[in-house]
């Protein structure tokens, strides 16, 4: 047996073109910020996919019309990040696994369109379904990535448990700035400040003083990706004494 630390790695091998898969605006920055802020900062092609409407981010009814709102809040984060404004799939928020079908035929479309060099997705441990469909609609389209695209798979609600990590403490401040955008969200929970306590555990591997924050990812080829899946889907169930 031997150790299996997460490897850390320098930013520069994330190639474009990128493209960004989110279930509801905020998701991307919450577990991929700060290298989005880094590909922004680079000025390389990013695409950010929000599948849902985002209709569910105001259960209490504090704000108006909370769709137009994500809206307006997911264009300015991702211009904080210096990337352009999202595209939208706008499946019914809280219901993606009713549409799995329907989600694994446009990823499909669009990764033959876009044909990524890196993909942002959710890695297969998460906790919201709406997540876990669009990890599980990753799995399903798979085969029309790019063989050598390098799927890095992100936590919101868990973190992957092992992979790669990137030192991003030079564009954590963008991200944090980029998190405060989303104020309907943060009426809720304060994952601005929150998430900041995750990057930061995320060095505590690390024996280089100057790394402070870093983002960990599931780091694997799309011919990899079904495996994970077939391992993780049922350990997260196991974990959480899930028998449905």
């Amino acid at each position: 047996m031997k150790h299996l630390f997460s490897p850390l790695l320098p930013k520069d091998i994330v190639r474009p073109p990128v493209l960004v898969l989110a279930a509801h605006p905020d998701d991307e920055v919450i577990g991929a910020g700060g290298l989005l802020a880094w590909h922004g900062l680079q000025g390389h092609p990013v695409t950010v996919v929000h599948v849902t409407d985002g209709a569910s981010g105001d259960p209490l009814g504090k704000t108006g019309d909370i769709r137009a709102i994500r809206r307006r809040e997911g264009e300015e984060a991702l211009r904080r990040l210096r990337i352009t404004a999202p595209r939208r799939f706008d499946l019914p928020d809280g219901f993606v696994p009713e549409h799995l079908s329907e989600l694994a035929v446009l990823l499909r479309a669009l990764f033959a369109e876009i044909k990524p060099a890196t993909l942002y997705s959710f890695w297969f441990g998460e906790a919201h379904r709406d997540h876990r469909a669009v990890g599980a609609a990753v799995v399903m389209a798979a085969d029309a990535l790019p063989a050598d695209c390098r799927c890095l798979l992100y936590g919101v609600n868990h973190v992957p448990p092992g992979g790669t990590l990137f030192d991003t403490t030079d564009v954590y401040a963008l991200k944090r700035h980029a998190c405060e955008a989303y104020a309907s969200q943060l009426a809720y929970i304060d994952f601005a400040k929150l998430s900041e306590h995750r990057d930061r555990a995320a060095t505590v591997n690390i024996d280089t003083g100057n790394v402070t924050y870093a983002e960990l990812y599931a780091d694997l080829l799309p011919t990899q990706l079904a495996r994970a899946f077939a391992l993780a889907d049922p350990l997260q169930r196991l974990l959480l004494r899930d028998e449905s």
